[in-house]
């Protein structure tokens, strides 16, 4: 793909989506432009959503972050939940049995809880 000076609402959402888990995997843009072997430049411009990336280039992203390719790019523009359910899932991946266990528990209480 190329580069281009204006942004698209999905290369920006991708770009944001990078971002936070590259943060999260407390990662430079260095860092993680070198384990993917592009410059920190283009990480940037990526990041920024001034760069339409190749997919292959978004899959060595997210394997060098250890997430799902899918979390930068679903639920674009269609699921407004979408990207918190991603975040949720990537905060429980870690979790113990017993953790998760309360966490069921908990949803449990949320969902029977009236809100009217």
């Amino acid at each position: 793909m190329s580069k281009s000076n204006n942004r698209s609402e999905i290369n920006i959402k991708i770009g944001e989506r990078i971002r936070y888990y590259r943060i999260k995997a407390n990662l430079t843009q260095e860092e993680l432009s070198e384990q993917i072997g592009i410059s920190q430049k283009h990480l940037s411009r990526i990041e920024s959503g001034y760069h339409n990336s190749h997919f292959v280039t978004i899959m060595e992203i997210a394997k060098a972050l250890n997430v799902p390719v899918d979390v930068f790019t679903e639920d674009l523009g269609e699921n407004p939940n979408g990207e918190l359910i991603n975040i949720i899932i990537s905060e429980i991946r870690d979790m113990s049995y017993n953790q998760l266990k309360m966490l069921r528990d908990n949803i449990n209480v949320i969902r029977n809880y009236d809100v009217h």
